[in-house]
């Protein structure tokens, strides 16, 4: 059976039905452990609720997601961090968490006196101590700001706990600086599409024990995908481009990422 490291089952855009049907179709394949990604303090209970549903399927990952922070204000981004002390011990994992420096998460939305910026940071970096307390691995969201979030993790000592950088697009250099922190590295949709030569040839050389594999859904759909949402099965086509890059078998690759999925987040 296998994995997907990495999606978003109780996002508002996905209805029980179709929750279900995803269930049908993962099961069918062979897919049966699921990561599922906070995001903020509601999403967090309805990932309690989901978890109740199916408990032989799903870990959680509780976080505040960089958008969270970007969009409220920093009293309610500190209510946050307490109610998610409060329910850490419940994860498997702490995130998303990470920074997201593109311009619409770095401006003021809501016409706060603060720097979005700056917030994002305080906040990652508060969530890397709550990580480092109770001892859970990180999942890292980030865009735009790969030499911020590593002056961070290294300046906290975010190897101590480790986890994955999410949804990673980026170069070989940049997934080495995370190896070098025990961070793990996660592809999905982006590794699909011919035109993301940097992010193939990254992946060619990350050695399949520092690999996972994820679908994002229902966002980030591989190259060509033909539904309105992104379901779990596209892990299944990230595999199966993965195995093509490193020239290896896909049974392998499914096999070996379910696994480093399963020490990472025991």
């Amino acid at each position: 059976m296998y994995s997907d490291c990495h999606g978003h089952w109780t996002d508002p855009r996905v209805s029980e039905e179709l929750r279900q049907t995803w269930m049908r179709d993962s099961l069918n394949k062979n897919l049966d452990l699921f990561m599922e990604a906070g995001v903020n303090p509601e999403g967090w209970q309805r990932q309690i609720a989901l978890q109740k549903q199916y408990p032989k399927n799903f870990k959680n990952a509780f976080g505040l997601h960089p958008y969270f922070v970007a969009e409220n204000d920093e009293a309610t981004c500190e209510q946050a961090i307490d109610d998610l002390a409060k329910i850490i011990n419940l994860a498997s994992g702490l995130g998303e968490t990470g920074l997201d420096f593109r311009e619409k998460y770095i401006q003021n939305p809501n016409n706060v006196s603060d720097d979005v910026r700056d917030r994002q940071i305080v906040f990652f970096e508060n969530q890397i101590q709550l990580a480092k307390a109770f001892k859970k691995p990180l999942v890292l969201h980030v865009v735009r700001a790969h030499s911020e979030a590593l002056k961070v993790l290294n300046i906290w000592e975010a190897d101590e706990v480790g986890g994955m950088v999410h949804a990673f697009n980026s170069s070989l250099e940049v997934a080495e600086q995370y190896m070098n922190l025990n961070f793990l590295i996660s592809v999905g949709g982006a590794v699909t599409h011919e035109k993301n030569k940097k992010l193939m040839e990254a992946v060619k050389a990350i050695p399949l024990e520092k690999l996972l594999l994820e679908s994002d859904c229902p966002d980030q759909a591989p190259e060509g995908w033909a539904e309105p949402q992104n379901s779990p099965l596209s892990v299944l086509l990230v595999a199966k481009t993965v195995a093509e890059i490193k020239q290896m078998p896909l049974d392998l690759v499914l096999e070996k990422t379910t696994e480093n999925f399963k020490m990472l987040f025991t």
